[in-house]
């Protein structure tokens, strides 16, 4: 089959297709996902397909596969995040961050941040406040991407030293 003749049965059953996916999933932008991904295997596979058989069945049988797929990994990642939820209270020293000991650390760390340099509380805003990735600040500061992580490392270090030498805490102390 030419590209051309597999353009245009795709274009023939793209709705029929669709609609098969739509059923499964009652998601309309999901549905058109399904569709995508389906098309998307079919003409990989296309030298697969035999010109005696159905053209729209082949594409409902590779539409299956491609929702028994999602509707797993949707199934597995609802089930991850049910487990998390679930075991949240194991997972966290309960109480740590009760509201006295979060008021305690956040004010500690504000002192700490107005002690750094101000091309130190540049870094800290740039990617803490505005959410610049590394690579975006280096650029920015026309510096090299290992200067600005380095940096990063160091003022995090400082500013974790800082906080717990303002709470009494020390680092690793439960």
């Amino acid at each position: 089959m030419d590209a051309g003749d597999f353009e245009r049965l795709c274009k023939e059953h793209r709705r029929a297709v669709h609609s098969y996916a739509y059923l499964c999933c009652r998601d309309f932008n999901l549905a058109e996902d399904i569709v995508q991904d389906t098309l998307t295997i079919a003409f990989r596979k296309k030298d697969q397909y035999f010109p005696e058989a159905d053209f729209g069945g082949w594409l409902i049988s590779i539409a299956r596969n491609v929702w028994f797929r999602e509707r797993q990994r949707r199934s597995l990642h609802a089930r991850a995040t049910a487990f998390i939820d679930e075991q949240a209270p194991y997972l966290f020293e309960a109480g740590v961050y009760a509201d006295p000991a979060w008021e305690e650390d956040s004010e500690a760390l504000a002192g700490c941040v107005g002690k750094l340099s101000r091309e130190n509380q540049g870094l800290i805003e740039a990617h803490f406040t505005r959410n610049l990735k590394y690579a975006d600040i280096a650029r920015e500061l026309k510096r090299t991407l290992a200067w600005v992580k380095v940096r990063m490392h160091r003022v995090r270090i400082a500013l974790l030293d800082c906080v717990q030498r303002s709470t009494g805490k020390e680092r690793g102390a439960s």
